[in-house]
């Protein structure tokens, strides 16, 4: 079965959401069937590239849609703002998008939700899972327990979670990591976690962010967690160092036994 065309979009808004995000909201007719309820799922921005037989494709996690309004919101993280050299053509698009401007939208993929029915929750992940994260976050009920684990490359990047103290269960323990270099040092994630108390019952793993960082803690994890394991989303959102196509294949070889 073909694949459907992307939507024909505009950028509505673009907002510095925070010193590495920005969020954007796309409006369009093409919006008025795209499903609702898809926080936490991924579009793929279609992007002309010129030398390239085909257009590229970049993943972005969906912060909202809505069929009434015809919008699509999305989160996305500003890689190498210092060093446009290195931007890849989503960073080079988006350095120099606006309002009014045309944009390629597929998707949406599958929404990347935890089993709210688990008995506490893990879960972790760089600023590229931050809307995931937060959209997990805010379907947990009052008693949901557990540690939630965050690296964002600079304090004011917290921000983007964009819940408040009063919102978060009583038993949810946020972790925040700093890390000004994202990418390197790929351990601090799963250090963080080994310095918590495994607690009783049964957990939902969901992890995601950057392949090494993904793969240390994945590692860990299959080192420590009683058997049999319980039930877990990790996944690789990027890999520094390579494109997303490069990535793609690291990924492959690296989690397909996860």
């Amino acid at each position: 079965m073909a694949k459907p065309a992307p939507r024909a979009v505009t950028v509505q808004s673009i907002e510095q959401l925070t010193t590495n995000m920005k969020r954007l909201i796309f409006t369009g007719e093409s919006l008025s069937d795209f499903p609702e309820n898809q926080a936490s799922a991924y579009v793929k921005m279609v992007f002309e590239v010129p030398g390239s037989p085909k257009p590229i494709m970049r993943s972005m996690t969906v912060v909202d849609s809505s069929q009434k309004r015809k919008e699509l919101t999305i989160d996305i993280v500003v890689h190498n703002k210092h060093q446009p050299e290195k931007q890849g053509p989503a960073g080079r698009w988006l350095a120099k998008a606006k309002a009014g401007d045309p944009a390629l939208i597929a998707g949406p993929g599958d929404t990347k939700l935890v089993d709210l029915d688990a008995d506490w929750f893990f879960i972790a992940g760089d600023m590229t899972a931050l809307p995931a994260i937060r959209a997990n976050l805010q379907l947990m009920p009052e008693s949901a327990k557990g540690y939630i684990v965050l690296e964002v490359p600079d304090k004011d990047d917290q921000r983007a979670l964009e819940i408040s103290e009063q919102q978060i269960p009583d038993g949810i323990d946020i972790h925040w990591v700093i890390n000004s270099e994202s990418g390197c040092n790929p351990e601090q994630i799963k250090d963080t976690l080994t310095q918590l108390e495994w607690l009783p019952g049964t957990p939902y793993i969901w992890a995601a962010g950057e392949l090494k960082a993904v793969l240390e803690l994945r590692n860990h994890l299959n080192q420590t967690m009683p058997k049999p394991r319980p039930a877990r989303y990790i996944s690789s959102y990027w890999q520094k160092g390579l494109n997303d196509e490069q990535h793609k294949l690291e990924k492959k070889r690296q989690l397909t036994e996860i």
